[in-house]
């Protein structure tokens, strides 16, 4: 009988053992991408509060009804997310009895 040459295909990292990330730059990339954001967010946030207290510091908005209209229009802008939402679990629902995946009829 023949000797057949048969090898155990084995990882070059050793079980347990921690290895850096082969890019470095991703993760740099990723940590001032993080930060960019979070700079953003706070100085959107920020420019928003100031724009609103000046306007109602001249008297020219009045805040009762600007705080009313911002949450109507909020309270639109989340019916409309959830709905979209709702729909697109519909639609995935329904894809999943279609004919054209074999491996996912019943025996």
């Amino acid at each position: 009988m023949e000797n057949e040459n048969t090898m155990a295909v084995t990882s070059d990292v050793a079980v347990g053992e921690i290895t850096k990330p082969k890019h470095k730059w991703l993760a740099k990339g990723s940590k001032f991408a993080k930060k960019a954001t979070m700079f953003a967010t706070i100085a959107g946030v920020m420019a928003t509060t100031g724009a609103m207290q000046a306007f109602a510091a001249t008297g020219e908005v009045d805040t009762g009804t600007f705080i009313s209209t911002a949450c109507t229009v909020l309270k639109s802008v989340i019916c409309l997310i959830g709905g979209g939402v709702g729909v697109w679990g519909i639609v995935n629902l329904l894809e999943g009895y279609g004919n054209d995946n074999p491996g996912a009829k019943a025996q």
